[in-house]
């Protein structure tokens, strides 16, 4: 057997085998995930829902003031209210238009402060995410302090 048909045949063989083991990886990118620094929460699935993304805390010390910085969408044909806060705090509300997105950026009309931020930076703190219809979400947000440029110029 000549060195071509040989380098040939072992090419083929080393394709074969690169694609049987890559069908047996399982597939990440179908599986809903925070692509960014924040967290998701989301109530629904598909058209008619309402969620949260790349929510985070921008804080410069444990027991200081917060940012909830993130976007909330809702998909749904009617206005919904999400009530949110620490676990143990007080609830802060935003309502959401339908067919809409809600940037919580710090802006004077969409800036969202957190009194006695519970962890300190570099942690996760459990808050609760509610809306009248959907029920209540509770999960870990990023604390995150000014480290990152991106955000240093929204830590309170």
């Amino acid at each position: 057997m000549s060195r071509t048909v040989t380098r040939f045949t072992t090419g083929i063989v080393a394709a074969g085998l690169a694609l049987a083991v890559s069908a047996c990886s399982p597939v990440l990118s179908m599986k809903p995930y925070a692509s960014s620094d924040g967290a998701k929460v989301s109530w629904g699935e598909g058209v008619n829902d309402v969620r949260g993304e790349n929510l985070i805390i921008l804080s410069s010390e444990q027991g200081g003031e917060g940012r909830l910085v993130g976007g909330l969408t809702n998909t749904t044909d009617e206005r919904v209210t999400v009530t949110f806060g620490f676990v143990e705090g007080e609830p802060q509300q935003v309502r959401i238009d339908p067919r809409s997105t809600v940037l919580l950026d710090g802006s004077q009309e969409r800036d969202v402060l957190l009194v006695d931020v519970p962890v300190a930076p570099g942690s996760t703190a459990s808050m609760v995410f509610e809306t009248p219809t959907l029920g209540a979400v509770t999960l870990p947000i990023p604390v995150l302090d000014g480290t990152l440029s991106e955000y240093a110029n929204l830590v309170p």
